[in-house]
């Protein structure tokens, strides 16, 4: 499925690509070594977080995900994730394979949904970075909005996984 997915993307883009070329050719052309640029920056980090999920992946022990995260775990698997995923610091290349170990793991969609709006939303560590410019207030207020979206958004996967 995702194979097609990739597949039917790739065709869109690269007919936008062409019409572009065809009609505007020097913003396709600064289109694309912009693409260029972000991939050469981002790669490095692609690359070491692939590494480190893959460690991870197999250094897990799958008996515990399973028995913290999986489909019987309900409410209390999806609060797990939630504070999980808001310890997380790195980049949606550490936070993807992750929860795709998560999967491996047969930890349920509704934790993972919940581990990774967690992560991406609250950061805890990354918190203190927006203290100087948001202050302790809207900060925290911030964070607690983030942790209820988060298990909210866990909680209505786990209606539709349910059904």
């Amino acid at each position: 499925m995702n194979d097609q997915i990739l597949v039917g993307l790739s065709f869109i883009v690269t007919g936008v690509y062409l019409v572009l070329f065809w009609r505007n050719p020097a913003m396709a052309l600064h289109g694309t070594q912009s693409a260029w640029l972000m991939f050469t920056k981002a790669l490095p980090w692609m690359t070491v977080s692939m590494l480190i999920a893959g460690l991870l992946e197999r250094s897990i022990d799958r008996h515990l995900l399973y028995r913290l995260f999986g489909a019987h775990s309900g409410f209390r698997g999806v609060f797990l994730a939630t504070i999980l995923g808001s310890l997380g610091t790195g980049s949606r290349w550490g936070v993807y394979p992750l929860a795709a170990a998560m999967l491996a793991a047969r930890a349920s969609l509704p934790s993972v949904m919940a581990f990774t709006t967690s992560w991406m939303l609250i950061s805890i560590p990354r918190s203190a970075s927006e203290f100087p410019f948001f202050g302790i207030r809207l900060t925290f207020v911030r964070m607690a909005l983030s942790f209820a979206i988060s298990i909210f958004a866990g909680l209505i996967m786990l209606l539709f996984t349910r059904t």
